[in-house]
């Protein structure tokens, strides 16, 4: 699957500081690819447009060769996309448990597999009985994020879009979703993944797109961004970019 923007532009209103300048670029969704920039770079904002949350942009997204413009809400579950935002929202009168249970009869998972699906994300991330007794209005930042990343990852999704995935977490948490990733990765369903932790970017992602400004500064594979800048760790690289004047997306 591969997910294309052509010209694509957003502004939250007349003159807004925050707003997507013309963008063209694909993403292929059968790799991990990292979206990073500074705050108000407009990471939030192309993800919101990808998943439809806003449709109001200028130009072509398209999924596959096909219009991705959405307004009914839908493209998330016919395009296969799990998605796990910043901010995750939840039922709070409902456990975590329940929470799964409801949406592993909407994916429509037979017992075994949904066993083992949560199985393997409540090991990686580290959930505990918390998941099980308390409702989800008692939760941590960390335990939401929890929740949130088990329900972008359940049903195998074709591609998964998660906002800040490390907000909250735990390091054990940190490094058993990596191995999830990584995992998908191997089975060819891939991730954008949008983060401040330049560590964590630089250990599980294959492709990156910087964005400056609105602007993309970079777009391309870790091992071309590393080669473009020979001997220089990805914290150095990401200063050096952002110092300069926004320049053309690398080819």
């Amino acid at each position: 699957m591969q997910l294309v923007l052509d010209a694509v532009t957003y502004e939250y209103s007349a003159g807004s500081r925050f707003r997507l300048e013309p963008l063209s670029f694909g993403i292929d969704t059968g790799k991990i690819t990292a979206l990073i920039g500074s705050n108000g770079s407009g990471k939030t904002t192309l993800i919101k447009v990808l998943i439809n949350e806003l449709v109001g942009y200028r130009g072509t997204y398209s999924i596959d060769g096909h219009p991705a413009r959405d307004t009914k809400g839908s493209l998330l579950a016919t395009c296969g996309i799990g998605y796990a935002p910043e901010y995750p929202v939840l039922e709070e009168r409902l456990t975590g448990k329940e929470t799964m249970e409801l949406l592993r009869d909407i994916h429509q998972l037979s017992a075994g597999e949904y066993k083992e699906q949560l199985a393997e994300c409540r090991k990686a991330l580290h959930v505990e009985e918390w998941f099980d007794n308390a409702p989800c209005s008692g939760y941590s930042q960390g335990m939401r994020k929890k929740v949130s990343l088990m329900i972008a990852f359940l049903g195998r999704p074709k591609f998964i879009i998660i906002d800040e995935p490390t907000n909250g977490l735990d390091p054990l948490a940190t490094f058993g979703l990596k191995q999830l990733l990584s995992r998908r990765a191997g089975q060819g369903i891939g991730a954008l993944v949008s983060s401040h932790m330049l560590d964590f970017v630089e250990r599980v992602a294959a492709e990156v797109l910087i964005l400056k400004k609105g602007n993309v500064a970079f777009a391309g594979t870790v091992a071309h961004l590393f080669e473009e800048h020979p001997g220089k760790p990805l914290d150095e690289i990401y200063y050096h970019l952002f110092m300069q004047e926004t320049e053309p997306a690398s080819e």
